[in-house]
This record gives structure tokens, C-alpha cells and sequence, in this order.
């Protein structure tokens, strides 16, 4: 059995040129190790998988929560495989499911409270309409966002930015929990520092994603097949250049005496 670690990683500080690194880096393993189709089907499976939760009130909303942050688990461990030139199989999208099930569990469920704690705010504030933007997603946020006052969308801009560090928390969580069997609270805290201290190649790369967003969702959306995809393994490669230094750089042990 896996012993998860209760001590926080340590993380290094890169250049801003790193965010551009990691999206060419994750081009590669997408589309140089033989593993496209295979990671275009996961992306799809898990899409339909969360979507179809989504459709159910609340409880929905909770199992799809938690399942975005397994499934995200499961595709840090395939980014891995592709890493290493072993063939991905889509299978290893529920590879999540494993031993570190209940750390994956946890982690989402001290997103959650921190989401529903701003959300709580937010109607404590008066701002229930601004609440619902949030949750609406992209369909009927336009009409939300009409008849919202002065106070509530700066109510809704103050939620957003406190929203922000939750995903930075969020962002690498699961890589240091399958990858390296950190503890939630460990792992959390973990991926938030690095973000927190490498916002310039961050910036970079929330940059580029939006650029590429654009572009993937001219042609019908059909540009996400290729994005999302992109998406988790450049954030594999973030992880793995933050947090993996010490693995390359330190010396190895000297043979033993004849």
C-alpha cells in the first residue's frame, strides 16, 4: 500500500518563458507519442460522463464536483504513461479510482466548501442574482448580467477574484496526489504556493489558453477535441516542472565498491 506523505513539497520559481514551454512541451506528447485518438476519446468520455451528472439538481452538481477532480487524477497518471512513451489506454481515465480514491475525494470536497463559502457570502451580501451567474454557466449568463445592479456586480467581481486562488489551489492538487501521494490539505496548499509564486509564467499560460480558446471554439467548437486534451497535459508538464526539479538534478548514488 502507498503511503501518502504528509509534507509539502517543495516548488521552484521559472522564468515567465515557462508558460509558453509548457503548451509546446504538452504539443509534443499529444501529438508525438502516438496517443492523440486515445486522448481525444478520454476527454470525450469524461465530458459526457460530467455532463450528464450536471443535468441532475444538486446532488448533480456535487458527484460532478467531485468527479472533474478523480477524473483529473486519472489523466495526470496517463500524462504520465505518455510522458514515459507507454501507450495511454482509456482506461486510465478512471485511474483515479485507485489507491488514492479517498485524497482525490477530499481535495474536492475542500474546494467545495470553499466555493459554497463565497457563494454563502455573496447572498449573505445580497447578491443571490450575482450567485446565479456564477452558477448558470456561459447559457443565460448574458440575460443574469442585465439585470444585475452596480452593487452586485461588484459584489460578483469581488467573488471572482476570490475564486481565483481556489483555482490555483485546485490546479495541481491532483497531479501531487496520484503522482506523488501528497495528503489533500498538503496538496492543495501546495499547488496554490507554486501558482502564488510563479504568476508571471502563470499569466503566460491563462494568456495563451484564452487565445487558444478563442480559436478552438470558432469552428463549431470543435477545436476542444484538440484543447482540452492539450489542456491537462500541459498542466502535467507545469506540474512536473515545478514540482519534479529535484528528481533531475540530484546527483546519482555512487556504485558500491567491488
Amino acid at each position: 500500500m502507498q503511503q501518502t506523505s504528509t509534507q509539502t513539497p517543495s516548488f521552484r520559481q521559472l522564468q515567465s518563458g515557462s508558460g509558453v514551454e509548457w503548451w509546446r512541451t504538452a504539443w509534443q506528447l499529444l501529438f508525438h507519442r502516438g496517443a492523440t485518438v486515445v486522448w481525444i476519446v478520454m476527454w470525450v468520455v469524461a465530458f459526457v460522463i460530467l455532463a450528464v451528472l450536471h443535468w441532475v439538481p444538486v446532488v448533480g452538481w456535487i458527484a460532478g464536483q467531485i468527479g472533474w477532480f478523480v477524473f483529473f487524477g486519472g489523466l495526470m497518471l496517463a500524462s504520465r504513461k505518455t510522458d514515459q512513451s507507454a501507450a495511454p489506454t482509456v482506461a486510465d481515465l478512471f485511474g483515479g479510482f485507485g489507491p488514492q480514491l479517498g485524497s482525490l475525494v477530499i481535495g474536492a470536497a475542500l474546494l467545495m466548501v470553499a466555493e459554497l463559502l463565497i457563494f454563502g457570502a455573496m447572498f449573505v451580501a445580497g447578491a443571490g442574482t450575482a450567485v446565479g451567474v456564477l452558477l448558470s454557466g456561459v447559457s443565460g449568463t448574458a440575460g443574469l448580467l442585465a439585470g444585475l445592479g452596480v452593487t452586485s456586480l461588484l459584489l460578483l467581481l469581488i467573488a471572482l477574484v476570490l475564486l481565483i486562488p481556489v483555482g490555483m489551489a485546485a490546479w495541481l492538487a491532483p497531479a501531487l496526489i496520484v503522482l506523488r501521494q501528497q495528503q489533500p490539505v498538503e496538496a492543495l496548499k501546495a499547488s496554490l504556493a507554486a501558482c502564488w509564486a510563479n504568476l508571471g509564467p502563470l499569466t503566460v499560460y491563462g494568456l495563451l489558453w484564452i487565445a487558444f480558446a478563442i480559436v478552438a471554439s470558432i469552428p463549431f467548437g470543435l477545436g476542444w477535441l484538440v484543447l482540452a486534451p492539450l489542456t491537462v497535459l500541459s498542466t502535467y508538464v507545469a506540474y512536473k516542472d515545478l514540482f519534479e526539479f529535484q528528481q533531475a538534478t540530484e546527483p546519482s548514488a555512487p556504485a558500491p565498491a567491488a
